[in-house]
């Protein structure tokens, strides 16, 4: 009997050899275990992330977002942002000592906008240009009804009211001009629209231009409220 149990014991022995050379052997991952640890490294998929990660943070720097901003790529703000339009004081430039000539249409195209003495809420709107000793004062969304010299010299003094536009039976816009020369006084009032005794179209007092220029002061005075 000796010599038959020592044979099933080296069955035994070669059989359980056998399993742990088989591929799917809980002992054949133990040995394949450090090589597919080597596969995971930088050649491997893991490894792969690893190289790319500083590639991917590179383009994601302040400097990368500044090169897309200065191309215009979108969702990025401008290069530049758009500059306000400059005001300069109503007397920056010395005002003409003898009467000048109308300006053009060329002149006033070229004129730079001007800043009044004071100007209230209801002129929020309007815009003054200068050449010259000439003012023009110009309110393109205020809807005009009539403008009227309510008192001073005329000399010079002009009004415009622009037609109606974007399908509207009323006029939008109005401007007014006149030369500002020492000892002048001036007030002018610009009309609107709006509900009274007349009924929806009534006139009504929008805005009052006043200009003066007293012997005795350096420069004159002209508010619009």
């Amino acid at each position: 009997m000796r010599p038959r149990v020592a044979l099933l014991a080296l069955m035994a022995v070669g059989m359980i050899g056998a399993l742990a050379a088989a591929p799917g052997a809980p002992g054949a991952q133990t040995k394949d275990a450090p090589r597919a640890a080597a596969t995971s490294g930088p050649s491997g998929a893991s490894g792969a992330q690893a190289k790319d990660a500083p590639r991917a943070a590179a383009t994601d720097a302040p400097g990368a977002q500044t090169r897309a901003a200065a191309t215009g790529a979108p969702g990025k703000p401008p290069a530049t942002a758009p500059e306000a339009v400059e005001e300069r004081s109503l007397d920056a430039e010395p005002f003409l000592a003898e009467p000048s000539r109308q300006p053009t249409a060329a002149e006033w195209k070229a004129a730079p906008r001007v800043r009044l003495s004071r100007t209230g809420p209801a002129a929020a709107g309007c815009r003054a240009y200068r050449t010259r000793e000439w003012l023009r004062i110009r309110c393109p969304e205020l809807t005009v009804s009539a403008i009227s010299l309510l008192g001073g010299k005329t000399e010079g003094v002009a009004f415009w009211i622009d037609p109606p536009r974007g399908g509207s039976e009323l006029p939008r816009g109005g401007e007014v001009m006149f030369p500002i020369r020492r000892g002048d006084r001036r007030v002018i009032q610009i009309l609107t629209f709006g509900p009274g005794y007349d009924g929806p179209f009534t006139l009504l007092p929008a805005i009052v231009v006043q200009e003066q220029w007293l012997d005795d002061e350096p420069a004159p005075t002209v508010t619009a409220s």
